[in-house]
């Protein structure tokens, strides 16, 4: 199991890249919830688990090195200040981060033999003013195998999900890609709509719900 955007860390000496502390603590700095949603979970189902560290805004791990969103310049209409005209030096001390990150998953998926990756991500439910009614959502590339059999069991659970719903799952060069598509491992995206992460007591809801779909899915395969 891995969880790109667990962390919004930020370097004391990068001054929270120019950001009011609120920003640093919502959805654009990092994904809501889910670093204790991972820990749960991956504890429920005895799986490995890798998560960053660091902020999306000071790296996006969920990204192609070539993708000109590794470093964020902007990000929900916000100038993220600290990220403009970085030094190359600046640079290549984020990026050692990226690799960190990306080698241990590459080390565990060979130490370990994985056969399967789970990503967890979350969502806002509010975009552009309007509301998303989905609570979860299953992102696939063009290995389908595994989330077809996860939308399945939503459905059968009578939970609202989107299928590459609230975004698509097919970016070029994701972790996915990368770990699970190009390795021919059985994988999908998980989002989670982070309103529903906003409490202990919800989270061990979502994390009992999860698991439970998770093993019904995996046992069809």
């Amino acid at each position: 199991m891995i969880a790109d955007h667990a962390s919004n860390f930020i370097d004391k000496n990068k001054n929270n890249l120019g950001l009011q502390r609120s920003v640093v603590d919502s959805h654009i700095a990092y994904d809501l919830g889910i670093r204790e949603l991972a820990i749960i979970l991956s504890s429920q189902l005895n799986s490995h688990l890798i998560m960053g560290e660091y902020s999306r805004l000071i790296i996006d791990l969920n990204r192609d090195i070539s993708d000109p969103t590794l470093i964020s310049e902007i990000s929900d209409k916000i100038i993220i200040k600290g990220n403009l005209e970085l030094s190359k030096k600046e640079i290549r001390s984020r990026v050692r981060y990226y690799h960190k990150y990306h080698d241990l998953i590459k080390k565990k998926i060979a130490d370990y033999h994985i056969k399967i990756i789970i990503s967890l991500h979350s969502f806002n439910p509010v975009f552009k003013n309007k509301k998303r009614n989905i609570r979860y959502g299953v992102l696939s590339n063009s290995d389908k195998r595994l989330s077809n059999k996860i939308l399945d069991q939503f459905k059968k659970n009578n939970i609202l999900v989107g299928d590459n719903e609230p975004y698509k799952g097919n970016l070029i060069g994701d972790s996915l890609y990368r770990h699970a598509l190009k390795n021919r491992l059985h994988h999908s995206l998980i989002e989670v709509r982070n309103d529903m992460l906003d409490s202990p007591k919800k989270i061990q809801k979502v994390s009992a719900l999860l698991k439970k779909v998770l093993l019904s899915s995996i046992k069809h395969l």
